[in-house]
């Protein structure tokens, strides 16, 4: 009896309910724990480019730290108090996340400069429980709408998939969540350790640097001077006979590491994340489809610029950044490395070593083609998995004590920012779904115009709560999804009316949907009923034998309980080790940031130190002065008109020329790498400008080198040396 065995063992399965919930627990904290981990090195890589422009633009040393910001992740969380708004708000997001066809089309819309914002919200927000099924399934399903709308509107294979694009740098971000990390590292590590482990080997085998480091090695081990010539030309360096001794020594070397590697990854297919499995499964299919009459190899060129050079590739070359390695990397291991990952990268795009600007790495051809069938099937083997239909979606549904309620933990940065970008998108999405276009539409006037970013202090993380109540009718699951559902929805109905002695579902069914106090029970009632239509329609139940099917299966797995806590167990013992690993890659990731905070630091006491004259009781009484006033102003200083248009700062004017003489510009820093231009006539202001220094230097490195104002165009190069003349020190 099904609904006896149900309440027999309902004390058991609350244990298992509630080790769920713990599963269900640490899948969010490693979802967040990933996000804090993308956000900082978005922080670092920012602040890496300051200090590239503090020392090729002579940006202050001030406008850097100013601008670096705090890199810890917000940890401040808040509620939005407007009830109307934030039901709102769930239900915009829980549309986003459910129809995959918005963010997909969104990807195609976005600028460069919207990219890492993108990809924060959507691969660690929306779809960020990495380990969720039915998360994995929505995000692999946008994938596919987005790799379909790439390879539709590509004239080439060339340039397939190679771009900077969203898609791209979707795709690596996809590799970078924790099943891949946990994959490189399970996969690489050991491997790895032939070249990490002998900080002290060397494989060069460029000529030039081979004899270099014998005459280095000569000297500092006899203390005398080399005999052999200095500064030899490639052919000499290359026709030594010490030389090529050793080349050959080291690229035999080379080729036995690089087949052990390769035979790792062979070895490791069954552990290789089933997500990035069928990425590559999408793209061997979407090249047959719009380019039929491409190769194999062109098959695997394209398989292997994902997977080999974009998601391994960058663990051989940095294995720090992936948790491969614990030390520090001498420059001759960084080196061997980079090589390995040279013969990875010909490997993944099917050519051969050559040419004049690495003739050298043509003997390592050899190691190439004894490799090359092997890789190829290996590639091609990648692709061979379940469609996502059959695997995705389901896990839902299974787990008994997992809560219909579904969260996303969101900063209000983030919402804006996706807030704005369909409103700046609006129409194009409104295509999307001409049929139901209707539901965004209204959703968008519900939440009004989209907030401002907020500064970074400001901004907090919210738990917004997915409004379900606005879905859509979702197309249909497949007939193993409904039979699962319908499972799970049986159990829950049974749960609900522990005293019923219905003998019969049919039976219980009816007792049921009389609780008219229950609407959810009600709900799932209908639910059911719906659901055994469908799989009546489709002969895998029938009413005439009470599903018998279905109730030997769920009796199944009710026996099989224990089972499911062992297996939950193991799971949970599995991401305490995955969490572990990422926060030990977020130690890495602050370590790097103190060593720029610390580089920061000696940079100002060096300029303290090097001031004109100044004495130590000088120094220590300014940084008290310092301490109490944070931002100084700077300027004003004052030009006029005629002087800026002889000095080209001024390319046009559209101020009456008889006027320009009394007319003046007044340039002042409040903060730092932010201007204000007061535009006075005599002594009366008759305009005001605001300069950013980024978006300035920004028009600069993308050559757009001319700055519009209502009246004026400036030279964007010339109005640079002013700030920096008047406001750098």
């Amino acid at each position: 009896d099904l609904l006896n065995l149900v309440h027999r063992q309902d004390g058991e399965q609350d244990k298992l309910a509630q080790a769920q919930k713990n599963l269900y627990d640490l899948k969010r904290s490693i979802a967040f724990a990933s996000k804090k981990n993308f956000t900082l090195e978005q922080d670092i890589r920012n602040l890496d480019k300051k200090i590239a422009l503090l020392i090729r633009n002579r940006i202050s040393l001030e406008e850097v730290i100013a601008q670096s910001g705090d890199i810890s992740l917000i940890n401040q969380t808040t509620t939005l108090k407007d009830k109307a708004l934030r039901q709102s708000y769930g239900k915009l997001f829980y549309l986003l996340q459910t129809d995959t066809r918005y963010i997909a089309t969104l990807t195609s819309l976005i600028k460069i400069a919207e990219i890492d914002n993108l990809l924060q919200t959507v691969m660690f927000t929306l779809y960020g429980n990495q380990y969720d099924e039915y998360e994995e399934h929505l995000l692999l399903n946008m994938f596919q709408r987005v790799l379909e709308n790439e390879f539709s509107k590509a004239t080439n294979i060339s340039g397939l998939l190679r771009a900077n694009t969203a898609l791209t740098r979707m795709m690596t971000t996809y590799t970078r969540r924790s099943p891949g990390q946990h994959y490189l590292k399970a996969t690489l590590t050991h491997v790895l350790q032939g070249i990490t482990s002998q900080s002290n080997l060397v494989l060069e085998i460029n000529p030039l640097k081979v004899y270099e480091l014998m005459i280095n090695d000569y000297e500092a081990t006899t203390g005398k001077i080399s005999p052999l010539p200095k500064k030899p030309l490639p052919e000499e360096a290359a026709d030594n006979h010490d030389v090529q001794r050793l080349i050959s020594t080291r690229i035999s070397e080379l080729g036995k590491i690089t087949d052990d590697f390769i035979s790792a990854l062979i070895n490791s297919m069954d552990s290789i994340p089933y997500g990035i499995r069928w990425i590559c499964k999408q793209i061997r299919q979407l090249m047959v489809q719009y380019f039929p009459d491409s190769s194999e190899a062109h098959h695997c060129s394209m398989i292997g610029g994902f997977f080999l050079l974009r998601f391994v590739n960058p663990a051989i070359v940095t294995p720090q950044a992936f948790m491969l390695v614990d030390s520090k990397l001498s420059a001759l291991t960084r080196r061997n490395l980079t090589l390995l990952a040279k013969i990875m990268q010909n490997l993944a795009n099917n050519v051969k070593f050559g040419g004049v600007k690495e003739a050298y790495m043509e003997p390592l051809n050899v190691v190439l083609d004894r490799n090359r069938d092997r890789m190829n099937e290996f590639l091609l083997a990648l692709t061979e998995v379940e469609d996502l239909a059959t695997v995705g979606g389901i896990d839902k549904y299974i787990a008994l004590g997992k809560t219909e309620t579904q969260t996303i933990n969101i900063s209000l940065n983030e919402m804006y920012f996706i807030h704005s970008l369909l409103q700046k998108n609006r129409s194009a999405l409104m295509s999307v779904d001409s049929e139901n276009s209707s539901m965004l539409q209204k959703l968008l006037k519900e939440v009004g115009n989209a907030p401002a970013q907020l500064p970074r202090k400001e901004n907090a993380n919210v738990d917004l709560e997915l409004d379900t109540s606005s879905k859509q009718e979702e197309k249909a699951y497949s007939a193993d999804q409904t039979y699962a559902e319908t499972k799970y929805l049986l159990f829950m109905v049974m749960k609900a009316m522990p005293k019923s002695n219905s003998n019969s579902i049919s039976e219980l069914l009816d007792e049921a949907s009389k609780c008219k106090k229950n609407p959810g029970l009600i709900e799932n009632v209908n639910r059911i009923r719906d659901n055994c239509k469908i799989l009546v329609a489709e002969n895998l139940v029938s009413p005439s034998d009470d599903y018998a099917t279905l109730r030997n299966d769920a009796a199944a797995e009710l026996v099989n309980h224990q089972n499911l806590l062992v297996k939950t167990s193991e799971d949970q013992a599995r991401l305490n080790d995955v969490l572990k690993n990422i926060q030990k890659h977020h130690n890495f990731l602050q370590e790097q940031f103190d060593a720029y905070k610390e580089y920061l630091g000696n940079v100002r006491q060096q300029s303290v130190c090097t001031g004109r004259g100044k004495q130590k009781g000088d120094d220590k009484k300014k940084k008290k002065e310092k301490g109490k006033s944070k931002t100084k102003a700077k300027g004003p200083f004052k030009y006029s008109h005629s002087q800026l248009e002889k000095d080209g700062v001024i390319i046009e004017s559209e101020a009456p020329e008889d006027r320009r003489s009394s007319i003046s510009f007044s340039f002042s820093s409040i903060s730092p790498g932010e201007f204000e231009v007061v535009v006075t006539f005599g002594r009366r202001p008759i305009a005001k400008m605001q300069l950013k220094l980024d978006d300035l230097l920004e028009r600069q490195h993308n050559n757009l080198l001319e700055y519009e104002t209502d009246f004026l165009k400036l030279n964007v190069n010339l109005l640079l040396h002013l700030l920096n003349k008047d406001f750098v020190t």
